[in-house]
């Protein structure tokens, strides 16, 4: 995995159009410019931040500007030209009392942001570093706290990230100013240069005999990890050292390609079009080509994740057009047909990966790798199997982890089910047993609320179940993805007899406080036997109350069914048949509600 990341950090570089910085250099997000004026007073503090169309509407983002290499640690640690308003100011804000404040520790921020910025700063003296190192000389945070520069921002000053400029030269900050970077590329050789005690090996990426990295750079961009960062590779337990070698010299990875798997991660975090949640599992995806990523990137995402913002924003006809060709292109997959694609070569290699926190560590728990054919594939045979006609549109991954929830719960779904449903659509195998399980559950569980639409049975469960039914072989793939009349399964005729049973005591009561679906609904698909006798006992009060033509109708439908059944009743049924037994009850039940066209 981390020669595959090391490899798609040499394909970035050699586009050049990634906006990967190079070594020794940070990205920042910035959203506000300090303006000085000569003397190192502030003159103001203006919006950094640019608009940008994000979904249907615009919003105001931070600016990427390039900054000396930034080296997230724990605790108090100033940076070169540090951008953090803290270490700037040497203030906090107070949620409580909703002011700025002098803390003891962005007291010591400042001093510790002062004696690093003064001896980086010594040897440059252009107008904006004089006046940089004036302020810092000048400035007393404990006098500050209302000052109407920093009072006017109110509560974005917390997390407030600042480049610095000289008032009429705001387009030259200081970060970018050529004897800033010129000094600072001299001093980051020094501190980067091989050194007598460095531990040299041979590297298990490259191969190659070079200097060994002692602890590795911390990734960011992960949901529910540390603000400073986490790390994919660490020691941090001398249970997991070996041959008397500490911290990350475990691992035998060099600084070199230390710097490219971790450069290569926290690209694709920070990147909207490679990145995307479910649950608390962070998915990157990429393509190991070093032509434009977009189109394999947006066929991955229609597939597993439709109507997501991975794709570049467009108006909506424009994203319907795209969809529609993109539909029609899965539909030939599904059938077992392939078809060129404009600027796609379905023989490089798709990478998929899968990250979780785990205090300040990383798990992996998805890393897939294959040709991109072969992955298209196997999610077109997903989208095929999730759905009852062609018309229906595809299922996204979090649609299916959503159905598997109840809808008045607010947790967050099964981590483990997640990683193998993921890879079940990846690999083109069998749908995890829990899955089924799970849904058949929440099916037989779960109460309808016509008025929130939420139903039990709902057309997105009942697509799941005959996904999970198929891929275990229970039918074959053309069956039951319609309602089956000559179905000869025992398991799905109860099903759609429950459902007859339910239309006829509807019609004949109108609406009820609890109807049998309500009652019995639950031991009907997992004991039959207890249930459906009584329950044809009660049908003949309520078939007497309909008119003769529909009574008629719905005795007949019910004595066909009852003759498919040959008149016996399971005691139990696996979870293989209570998935048979729903989808026959939603499938009859679809037909019993459709609207009769005039004239039949």
């Amino acid at each position: 995995m981390l020669k595959e990341l090391c490899e798609y950090y040499d394909l970035l570089r050699s586009r050049g159009e990634s906006g990967l910085v190079e070594e020794g250099y940070s990205s920042v997000p910035i959203t506000f410019d300090l303006v000085l004026n000569e003397d190192g007073t502030i003159c103001e503090i203006l919006s950094y931040r640019q608009q940008q169309l994000v979904g249907k509407k615009i919003k105001l983002v931070p600016t990427e500007e390039r900054f000396p290499f930034r080296n997230s640690i724990s605790g108090i640690a100033a940076e070169t030209i540090d951008h953090r308003e803290k270490y700037l100011f040497g203030l906090d804000w107070d949620k409580a009392a909703q002011s700025l404040c002098v803390t003891k520790n962005s007291a010591l921020a400042f001093e510790k942001c002062k004696e690093v910025n003064l001896a980086f700063l010594e040897p440059i003296h252009t107008p904006l570093a004089e006046a940089y190192k004036a302020f810092l000389h000048l400035w007393r945070p404990q006098e500050q706290t209302q000052h109407p520069a920093l009072v006017q921002m109110g509560k974005e000053y917390a997390g407030a990230k600042f480049v610095i400029s000289l008032r009429g030269e705001i387009d030259k900050p200081l970060n970018r100013q050529p004897e800033v970077t010129e000094r600072w590329e001299q001093v980051f050789a020094r501190t980067s240069a091989p050194k007598e005690d460095d531990i040299v090996g041979q590297c298990a990426i490259s191969g190659n005999r070079l200097p060994l990295a002692r602890t590795h750079d911390s990734i960011s961009g992960i949901r529910g990890g540390l603000a400073t960062g986490v790390n994919l590779v660490c020691f941090n337990n001398t249970a997991f050292e070996s041959y008397g070698r500490k911290q990350s010299y475990n691992s035998s990875i060099s600084v070199e390609s230390m710097k490219k798997y971790t450069g290569a991660v926290n690209y694709l975090t920070s990147s909207k079009i490679h990145k995307q949640m479910l649950g608390d599992m962070t998915l990157l995806y990429w393509a190991g080509t070093a032509k434009d990523e977009q189109p394999y990137l947006d066929m991955f995402c229609f597939g597993l994740m439709p109507n997501s913002q991975s794709a570049a924003e467009a108006d909506e006809a424009a994203r319907r057009e795209t969809d529609e060709m993109l539909q029609k292109i899965y539909d030939e997959f599904a059938a077992g047909r392939t078809a060129e694609i404009d600027g796609i070569d379905f023989t490089t290699q798709f990478y998929v990966l899968g990250l979780k926190p785990n205090s300040s560590r990383l798990s992996v728990k998805i890393f897939e790798k294959n040709s991109f054919g072969k992955i298209l594939k196997n999610i077109a045979r997903h989208c095929a199997d999730m759905r009852f006609s062609p018309s229906d549109k595809p299922l996204s991954v979090w649609q299916i982890d959503k159905a598997l929830l109840s809808p008045v719960t607010s947790e967050s779904g099964d981590p483990a089910l997640q990683a193998k449903l993921l890879l079940a659509i990846l690999q083109g195998t069998p749908y995890p047993q829990a899955m089924l399980g799970t849904v058949v559950r929440r099916c037989r569980i779960d109460r309808d609320d016509p008025d929130k639409k939420q139903f039990s049975v709902s057309n997105t469960r009942a697509r799941i179940i005959r996904a999970c039914l198929r891929r275990q072989n229970y039918f074959q793939e053309d069956e039951y993805t319609m309602l089956q009349e000559n179905s000869t399964d025992t398991a799905y005729n109860l099903g759609r007899l429950f459902a007859v049973l339910e239309k006829v005591q509807t019609e004949a009561l109108g609406n009820v406080n609890a109807t049998i679906k309500d009652k019995f609904f639950s031991s009907a698909c997992t004991t039959p036997a207890l249930v459906f006798p009584r329950l044809l006992k009660l049908a003949q009060p309520h078939l007497a109350k309909l008119g003769e033509g529909n009574r008629i109708y719905k005795d007949r439908l019910i004595g066909e069914i009852l003759a498919k059944i040959d008149g016996t009743f399971p005691n139990t049924q696996s979870v293989q048949q209570q998935g048979m037994f729903i989808l026959g009850y939603y499938q009859q039940k679809q037909k019993l509600y459709e609207k009769t066209e005039k004239g039949e």
